[in-house]
This record gives C-alpha cells, sequence and structure tokens, in this order.
C-alpha cells in the first residue's frame, strides 16, 4: 500500500502544484512574468496562490502590472492580491479594475498573494504583472532596458506608460505627450447625439428606441435591440435586451421576463450580456429550455457591470431569466448570442477550426487564431512576419517564433525564463518551459499524462497485490504442512516411546540392567527418550 501510495503521489504531484494548492511558487530569474491563474481566462473563485522572487544580495525588484481586472468590493474583502514588503508603510492590497500603480521592494525578495473568495463571479479576467531585479547605481543596463537615472535598470516598454517605476519618476521625464481625441459627443451624460451631419441636438436616453423618429434623420431608432419582456430565439446568432435599457421601465410591482434559446443544433451557445442591473436586480442563466436549480449556469448581479460577462451551454440551448425590483434605478441588459463555431457577420473565422475573431484583435499581438490568422497582414510588419504585443512596431517572421530567442521587447514570452512558447502550449499538461512556468496556474484539469501514469500506477499496485496474495498462501500451505508433520512425528514418537518403555521395564524386573541401558542407547530421537524416561519414572512410581 506504501508503495501504491508513492506511485500516486509522484502521479498527481504537478496536479496539485498547479491548481495554486498553497505551495510557494519560487522565481529567480533576473526578468519574468507572473500570471493569475487561468490567464488569458477569467480566474476561478476560491483559488489561493503565492509566488515569491527572490534576488540576490543588494537587489531591488520593481513590479509593473501589464494587465489587471479583479472583482472590486469594499477594502478588497472578496478578491485581492496583496504583495510585500513594501518601502512604504502602507499594506500594498488592491483590487478592482484600474492598473495599480508600480511596486518597487524595499528589500531583496518579495512575495505575492492571490485571493478569490468563494462568492466570487467568475467574470473577471485577473492579471498580468512583469518584474525585473536588480541593484541601483549600474553603469550601463542591456540593449532593450532604460537606464534611469538613479542608475536602475528596467524594461523599456515601461518607459513613459504613466508608472514611476524608476523610483525617481525619470522613466516618464520627456514623454511625449499623445494627441488627445476631440470628443465624440457634445452632449452631457445620460444624453445622445443626433447622427445627422452638423446636429447639435442632444435628446434623452428614455427617447431611443421608443418607436418615435426624434431626431430628423431617424437615427434614434436605428440599429435597435428586441426590448420585448421575453421571447423565444431560434437563429444561430441574436440579440436582445431588457425592456428597460433606454428607459426605467418600472412600475409599483417588480419586472419578470424570460427568453429561451434553442438554435436546433448540438453546439454550444456563447452568451454575451452587457450588464446595468439595479441594486436587487439579477439575472440567471440556465443551461437547456427550463429554469432548474440544478441547471443554473450562473446569477449575475449589480457586481457584474464593470464589464461584459460571457457564458456557455453546454448544447445548444438555454433560458436567460431577468428580475427587476419595483422602483429599480437599474436599465437592465443588452445581450447577443451565437452558435460556437458560428462566425457573427462583424467576425472572421480563422479556418478550419472552431475560433473566430475580431477587427480589434487583428493585429493586436496575441494569436488568438492558433494558426496566426489574425496576426497576418499587418501594416506595420513586411509579408510572413507577426507583430510584437505591446505596439512596440517590431516584428518578428514565423522562423523567429518560439525558437527560444528573445526578438520581442515584451509578449510572446511567456515563460519565467523569459523564452518564447506557443500559446497552445499554455497549461496543455507538458512543461513545455525549463522553469514549468507555462503549466502554473492552470485551472483544475488532469492532463493525459498524468492519467496514463495513474493507470500505470494502479496496474503495477494491481501486479504487487496478486504477487503479495500468492506469497500468502505458499506461506500458509508451508506452515500447516509442517504442522501437520510435526503431529503426526509427535504421535508416532509418542507409540515407541510406550513400546520400549514395556520392554525397558520388563529388562528391569528381571535384573538384566545392562540389557536396558543398551536399548535405551540405540533409542534415536530426542523426543523418545524423554517419553521413555518420563514412561520409566511413572512405572517405577507404580
Amino acid at each position: 500500500m506504501q508503495i501504491c501510495a508513492a506511485i500516486l503521489i509522484v502521479a498527481f504531484g504537478k496536479f496539485i502544484q498547479v491548481a495554486c494548492s498553497g505551495e510557494l511558487e519560487q522565481h529567480t530569474e533576473r526578468r519574468g512574468v507572473i500570471y493569475s491563474p487561468s490567464w488569458p481566462r477569467n480566474y476561478p473563485p476560491a483559488v489561493n496562490c503565492s509566488w515569491y522572487i527572490q534576488g540576490d544580495r543588494g537587489d531591488m525588484i520593481t513590479i509593473s502590472f501589464k494587465n489587471f481586472d479583479l472583482e472590486e468590493s469594499q477594502k478588497c474583502a472578496v478578491d485581492w492580491l496583496m504583495i510585500g514588503p513594501s518601502s512604504k508603510r502602507e499594506e500594498y492590497k488592491v483590487c478592482g479594475s484600474s492598473i495599480p500603480p508600480s511596486f518597487i521592494s524595499a528589500r531583496d525578495h518579495v512575495w505575492i498573494f492571490f485571493h478569490s473568495d468563494a462568492s466570487s463571479s467568475g467574470q473577471s479576467q485577473g492579471f498580468r504583472l512583469s518584474y525585473i531585479r536588480g541593484k541601483i547605481g549600474q553603469a550601463a543596463c542591456q540593449s532593450d532596458e532604460f537606464h534611469c537615472a538613479n542608475g536602475k535598470c528596467i524594461p523599456s516598454t515601461w518607459k513613459c506608460n504613466s508608472m514611476d517605476e524608476c523610483g525617481d519618476n525619470s522613466d516618464e521625464r520627456n514623454c511625449t505627450v499623445p494627441p488627445t481625441e476631440p470628443p465624440s459627443s457634445i452632449c452631457p451624460s445620460g444624453t445622445f447625439q443626433c447622427s445627422v451631419a452638423r446636429s447639435t441636438k442632444c435628446l434623452m436616453n428614455e427617447l431611443r428606441c421608443n418607436s418615435v423618429k426624434d431626431c430628423s434623420d431617424g437615427s434614434d431608432e436605428d440599429n435597435c435591440p428586441d426590448l420585448s419582456c421575453g421571447k423565444r430565439l431560434g437563429n444561430f446568432y441574436g440579440s436582445f435586451a431588457s425592456p428597460d435599457l433606454f428607459r426605467a421601465d418600472h412600475s409599483k410591482s417588480d419586472l419578470r421576463c424570460t427568453w429561451y434559446v434553442d438554435t436546433q443544433d448540438n453546439r454550444h451557445v456563447l452568451l454575451q450580456l452587457d450588464l446595468q442591473l439595479g441594486y436587487n436586480d439579477y439575472v440567471k442563466v440556465y443551461d437547456g429550455i427550463e429554469e432548474r436549480g440544478d441547471k443554473l449556469l450562473q446569477t449575475f448581479s449589480f457586481h457584474n457591470n464593470r464589464h461584459p460577462v460571457s457564458v456557455e451551454s453546454s448544447k445548444g440551448q438555454l433560458t436567460v431569466s431577468y428580475h427587476a425590483r419595483s422602483k429599480s434605478t437599474g436599465h437592465g441588459f443588452n445581450a447577443t448570442y451565437q452558435v460556437k463555431g458560428y462566425c457573427l457577420p462583424w467576425e472572421h473565422p480563422c479556418g478550419s477550426d472552431e475560433e473566430c475573431f475580431t477587427d480589434k484583435q487583428h493585429c493586436d499581438g496575441w494569436w488568438h487564431c492558433p494558426n496566426g490568422k489574425d496576426e497576418e497582414n499587418c501594416p506595420a510588419c513586411q509579408k510572413n512576419e507577426y507583430p510584437c504585443e505591446g505596439n512596440s512596431g517590431l516584428c518578428y517572421s514565423i522562423l523567429d517564433r518560439c525558437n527560444n530567442q528573445k526578438n520581442c521587447p515584451d509578449g510572446n514570452f511567456h515563460c519565467g525564463t523569459n523564452l518564447c512558447i506557443f500559446e497552445t502550449w499554455r497549461c496543455d499538461g507538458q512543461e513545455d518551459c525549463q522553469d514549468g512556468s507555462d503549466e502554473h496556474n492552470c485551472l483544475v484539469i488532469v492532463p493525459r499524462k498524468v492519467i496514463t501514469a495513474a493507470l500505470i500506477g494502479s496496474l503495477v499496485c494491481g501486479l504487487l497485490l496478486v504477487i503479495a496474495l500468492g506469497c500468502a498462501f505458499k506461506l500458509y500451505s508451508l506452515r500447516t504442512r509442517e504442522y501437520r508433520y510435526i503431529k503426526t512425528s509427535w504421535f508416532y514418537d509418542s507409540l515407541i516411546a510406550d513400546y520400549l518403555c514395556d520392554k525397558v521395564l520388563l529388562l528391569m524386573q528381571k535384573g538384566e540392567t545392562f540389557a536396558w541401558y543398551r536399548k535405551l542407547r540405540s533409542i534415536r530421537g530426542r523426543g523418545v527418550i524423554f517419553e521413555v524416561i518420563a514412561c520409566m519414572k511413572n512405572g517405577e512410581e507404580l
């Protein structure tokens, strides 16, 4: 059993580690990247993760965030990220969707703790941070780094990012301020502008999509979603919205609406919601065409109003139920749905797989398509080249992609050692990075290699069990045979002893002393001798 336990521990040791089970993940590289669990997908609820960055003696560790989206709560009581020890006295604990300020350590090490509560909605993407360690007062930096006025080295991409990573603000000096875009509308909040040329007319949002043309060109009635209070939808894609999207249409009674989506297709349905819920309003999404508690996929509240949320059904059907309290100040939601693998009219297919990409995802430096089709034919790059992430203006060829040579200043490098791997290699159950960082903080999914190891371990345990049982039966057989032999030998020794005892006593009665002595010496077997002597004593007493 101990051998079997050891095999299972070896087989599932990596599975436990990648699940952020509380084990400290240590980083000793000079530069590195740390992701939240399941990045770039939303992080799951009820997760605790910890990282430890160790530098050399006298090093200072600087952390800068590239992406940050944690569920917001009062005093960050639900989900939070904590870093320490800080050079400042106040605690560094952050949440929300705003990029936090850069972190500069007070010592040559840094610990990072991430916590998501069991009550977390699971609709936040998480974070991606990069770090660099080194000493102040260095004479020079590497070619892709910026030399701070205090002699500190930071990545060049950190310069002029409105964050003070140098510590003396020298990385934010002499920065060209990007031109500000003219305001898209002259109308104040809560109103909209008619799209007719040179129009300065501002209308209240309540006048949109009310079946009355309030703008001279009728633009207030263009692109209106279906505002019916519940409906049955059967197309491969579509959109719908709650009746109170543009106006707070809440009477003295509550508003209850239900939409049923049935695409008549076995493929999954992807649903995206833009929420403007009131304090006590909620939206429930069910798997299938019925409102059953065991089919509930997700419940959304006003906590999810910050950014779009997504839900995926297990088949081509789902149910959306909306409940708004009376006198609610919310404006419900706007929803779009589509069959998975079916690209919307404004999307582009990746190819033979079921992935699609939008114009916004085109040439952003991240391969949303496994074949990289969304990063082809970019204006900043030559033919057969792909752009680096981060709007750096740099490009690389397909031969340079993931060849363990760093060509991009940031992005496309997911290993803690700054080496590159394919995005599809992350969380696939195989450690492709030298430090294994591509398999850190993944969802709880048992990879195939672990399943294979577990099966082999089970077979070995079964074989050992058969061998052990065979040995036990063999030992039992030998013990039984020996017991029978001993019992039989004792029986025959007793018979012989009784016979000899009678002979010796008869000789002693006749006075033939030497004769019985010779007879006693001829006896073989110590057990028989003892039996004869005992018998002789009893005979003398009689």
